[in-house]
């Protein structure tokens, strides 16, 4: 055989690339021409012998569930073996197990929590006993307050550590009281989890009550500040506290009455009635025709201004109308009378009457009235 050294160059390349094929080969078939207790297909460093995956790199061999596959390859991780799967195994085709320490077949969960009833330890309690005082919500009289002590005063089923307080709250009566005067405090406290047990007044003037609906008198005028504090059986409590001021009131003036002095049955007659209350307040009439009709009152009319009053009488006679003037505080003034004769007709000329009614003054006339 001739070699032609012209083509020695061809001859090294050609030498070359076959070196680099053959190694390559070699490479790759190198798992499968080795001896068998050395082969590991997936290249974990863990021999196929012994490998729990042998398509899966695991070179940690985790197997949570002790059932020889190991986790990375393993379609139904399950460390009950109840046929249910550990969750957070994405590689598992069997359904999750709700209970995944304890075999639990039925996946009973009554609570609809996700947890199976065979590891909750509160099966009937979907919070799981969230205020964490160890008792579970489905007899926790309080689930969402730490009260491991369950106390219910009211025995009403609901412990005293969630029951709401009562809003405290009261009216005085008048609403402008003046010293000397009966007051009256009323409690309005709308209550909360629990029936009212106990009310404490302070008055603003060293003086207190343990009433529910006292009455009380201040002795000056001034501000004062009044407190109520109420409890209930649960031993909630609220405070509600309001300034009030007592005044001084003085009495209207006695009214002046202006009307006519001779009538006659069954007609109307208007009187003018008008007083000043020395206080400014409003004005309110209080009359009594003298025929034993009702007692009327009308108003209440600005201070200084007229009411007018309108009576007619059925049977003739000699009447006195009474009338007084009261204020926003129902304070009195003194009575004034006005008399009037009422005839069945009329047996003195009307322009007379008229007459007379403007002049009754006149001694000849009152002598004429009686």
């Amino acid at each position: 055989m001739k070699i032609d050294l012209r083509n020695k160059y061809q001859i090294i390349l050609i030498l070359t690339v076959s070196v680099i094929c053959f190694m390559s080969a070699m490479v790759v078939l190198s798992p499968y021409t080795k001896a068998p207790n050395s082969q590991d297909a997936d290249r974990d460093t863990v021999k196929d012998t012994v490998d729990n995956c042998l398509t899966v790199p695991n070179s940690d061999q985790s197997d949570v569930d002790d059932d020889g596959i190991g986790d990375v390859c393993d379609t139904c991780t399950d460390t009950d073996a109840d046929g249910y799967g550990n969750t957070r195994y994405p590689q598992n085709s069997c359904p999750d197990d709700n209970c995944p320490d304890i075999p639990n077949a039925n996946q009973t969960d009554s609570d609809q929590d996700g947890l199976g009833d065979a590891c909750d330890e509160c099966p009937n309690d979907a919070l799981n006993d969230a205020d964490s005082d160890d008792i579970c919500g489905g007899v926790d009289n309080c689930p969402d307050t730490y009260n491991p002590e369950q106390i219910d005063s009211d025995a009403d089923g609901i412990g005293d550590a969630c029951e709401l307080p009562p809003t405290a709250d009261f009216t005085v009566l008048p609403v402008e009281p003046i010293h000397g005067e009966t007051i009256q405090f009323s409690d309005a406290t709308t209550p909360g989890g629990g029936t009212l047990h106990a009310w404490h007044w302070s008055f603003g003037d060293n003086s207190s009550s343990m009433e529910q609906y006292p009455t009380h008198i201040y002795s000056n005028i001034g501000f004062y500040t009044v407190q109520l504090n109420v409890t209930d059986i649960n031993g909630k409590t609220d405070i509600r506290t309001k300034d009030i001021l007592v005044i001084d009131n003085d009495p209207p003036e006695k009214p002046t009455i202006a009307g006519p002095r001779f009538g006659k049955t069954g007609i109307n007659y208007t009187f003018n009635i008008t007083a000043t209350d020395p206080d400014g307040n409003e004005i309110s009439y209080e009359i009594t025709w003298g025929d034993r009709t009702s007692q009327v009152t009308i108003g209440p009319y600005v201070s200084s201004n007229t009411a007018k009053a309108i009576h007619s009488w059925g049977t003739a006679g000699r009447y006195t109308i009474s009338v007084k003037a009261i204020d926003t505080h129902q304070t009195q003034s003194e009575t004034t009378t006005f008399t009037i004769r009422v005839y069945d007709i009329y047996i003195l000329n009307e322009y007379f009457m008229e007459f007379f009614n403007q002049y009754h003054q006149i001694i000849f006339f009152k002598i004429l009235y009686l």
